[in-house]
């Protein structure tokens, strides 16, 4: 895994919900009812209150293991622009499974990122990244996006990560985003919408992967907690 990894971008991996949208990219969503959830299957229950949970084990299976370097398996370029950065925490676990696992979570963010900037919710690395309930969600979260002519501009901070391994082909992955140099901007004419907040708490992801036949943990579902203790 390449640690440290910066990519440009207009999206946020979850932009703040305007209208009642319900976006991957800001710390907000369209059902902020503060009801706890059904948790991931394997995962323990986060503490904080969950804000969006998107929940199903359908995922591609796969025997083999992730040890292969990372430059082995061909992956769809992701181009998020100009506007966006998502800066990811320089973090090696020295466990190769546990490191392709972080790589692919990374890719999880920039993949909806990219179809939010692109406003198309057909981009290869969308279906690349993550498959099942994440992927139906997320698709209607760039759809969206579209239909309200959304887009931001800022940085993203990405940290805090864990991996929980549960068998050889699945795991659970937390981590924490910053988003406070996160504004909403209308995608049209570059306009803010809703400026960044700098005081905004830390929020965080609990996720499920699986390791789908082409040795890619593609992200299955995802519960997403806004400002989680354990991130600030």
């Amino acid at each position: 895994m390449s640690g440290g990894t910066s990519r440009n971008g207009r999206l946020r991996t979850v932009v703040a919900g305007v209208a009642g949208a319900a976006l991957l990219l800001t710390g907000c969503s369209s059902s902020d009812t503060g009801e706890e959830n059904d948790p991931i299957a394997g995962a323990e229950t986060a503490p904080a209150e969950p804000v969006e949970e998107e929940a199903d084990d359908e995922a591609n299976g796969g025997d083999e293991a992730a040890e292969e370097p990372e430059d082995s398996i061909e992956r769809p370029e992701i181009d998020l622009g100009d506007d966006l950065e998502n800066v990811y925490e320089d973090k090696e676990t020295g466990d190769p499974v546990k490191d392709a696992i972080l790589r692919d979570s990374q890719g999880f963010q920039d993949a909806v990122a990219e179809g939010l900037v692109h406003h198309e919710t057909n981009r290869p690395a969308m279906t690349f990244y993550l498959t099942g309930e994440a992927l139906a969600n997320s698709v209607q979260l760039v759809q969206s996006a579209i239909d309200q002519g959304l887009s931001s501009t800022g940085t993203s901070m990405y940290f805090g990560y864990e991996v929980t391994m549960y068998d050889d082909s699945s795991a659970g992955v937390l981590f924490c985003r910053d988003f406070r140099d996160v504004a909403t901007i209308d995608a049209e004419t570059g306009e803010v919408v809703e400026e960044a907040n700098a005081s905004a708490k830390a929020s965080q992801y609990v996720t499920r992967v699986e390791l789908n036949d082409g040795g890619v943990w593609q992200t299955t579902e995802y519960h997403f907690y806004r400002e989680a203790e354990e991130c600030n």
